[in-house]
């Protein structure tokens, strides 16, 4: 029991680490001189593998949880609720994406504007959540 809560750490903190890696990837790739295309594109590829590991991360996160007999402590309960917002904000993204219009460059710029912040706050929050979690402990 003992090596598989081990390795399942592991796995979560790398998944972690790469959900990280994709909102940085996400706030540099979207930048204001983009068209409707290449947004499009942009946004097609990269937004399926951020639910991917999103979703790996809540999974190997709750495999966790029931190997520590969910003792549910307060930085699990903080994870979780980053997790939510993560979740949250990248559907609000995605909505907003979908009401975009080609030639409405207006709304185009402020989807950019918005993703950007977005990840932004993604990254500030991952960093948190791993320094309170697991650096102070």
């Amino acid at each position: 029991m003992d090596e598989t809560f081990k390795l399942t750490m592991y796995l979560h903190i790398v998944l972690v680490g790469i959900v990280l890696i994709l909102a940085i990837l996400n706030y540099f790739l979207i930048n204001n001189s983009l068209d409707y295309d290449t947004l499009r594109k942009k946004v097609r590829t990269i937004l399926p593998i951020y639910y991917l590991f999103l979703a790996t991360v809540i999974f190997t996160g709750l495999v966790l949880l029931g190997i520590a007999k969910f003792n549910i402590s307060q930085s699990v309960i903080f994870m979780i609720i980053v997790w939510f917002v993560l979740l949250l904000t990248t559907i609000k993204r995605y909505k907003k994406f979908k009401s975009l219009k080609r030639d409405d460059k207006r709304r185009i710029g402020r989807f950019i504007k918005f993703t950007k912040r977005k990840h932004l706050i993604d990254i500030i929050f991952i960093l948190v959540t791993i320094v309170l979690v697991y650096v102070v402990k």
